[in-house]
């Protein structure tokens, strides 16, 4: 009888406010206990001309500590003119960087024809909705707000140098990438390798 009571009794608001506050706490504590998952793929892929550069295997952003499931190793590239053309409006990988890194981690649900919403982070934390798709079946870009990060890092070909890291939020479970930049005094494309360029 007391528990058909308690079925039937309306919540209480300020109890049922408390609960689902306890409830998210707990669910953040257990989340930040979970550490990366490492996708196996291909060794980072970076440029070596002006001496080692080994990013992590995870991206090291405070604000996303306990937040990355399975991440893909890094690779970078060496921005191109049409990466940072207004009337492009997009950051292009090539094929064999897609399949040896962000392959891995996509889903049969990401439609890469129409695209798929993805949140593009900085070392910082700040945050850039996205999207993610293929074009004409043989480039895949990050689109819709590239432009915008463009103009704020005032982004140059050649000198410009983006390392990506591709994750699944473990929350949300959607698609993220952290991409931090550095600059160096280049002004013609390059490969990546270990060769190193001497002053």
């Amino acid at each position: 009888m007391t528990l058909l009571a308690i079925k039937h009794a309306k919540p209480d608001e300020k109890l049922a406010a408390l609960l689902e506050r306890a409830e998210r706490s707990r669910f953040t504590e257990e989340h930040a206990k979970i550490e990366p998952k490492p996708i196996q793929s291909s060794h980072s892929q970076t440029y070596q001309h002006f001496g080692p550069y080994s990013p992590t295997d995870f991206p090291l952003v405070p604000s996303l500590n306990g937040l990355i499931g399975a991440c893909s190793k890094p690779f970078e590239k060496q921005l191109t003119p049409t990466d940072v053309r207004t009337d492009q409006c997009r950051l292009s990988f090539n094929k064999a960087d897609v399949e040896n890194f962000l392959s891995p981690l996509l889903n049969k649900s990401d439609d890469l024809v129409r695209g798929t919403p993805v949140t593009v982070y900085n070392m910082n934390g700040k945050e850039c909705s996205m999207t993610f798709k293929r074009w004409a079946s043989k480039f895949h870009v990050l689109t819709e707000g590239w432009n915008k990060l463009c103009k704020e890092h005032e982004l140059r070909k050649y000198e410009d140098f983006v390392t990506v890291w591709m994750f699944r939020h473990v929350r949300s479970g959607e698609l993220c990438f952290v991409l931090p930049m550095r600059r160096m005094p280049v002004f013609k494309p390059l490969k990546r390798g270990p060769q190193m360029i001497i002053n």
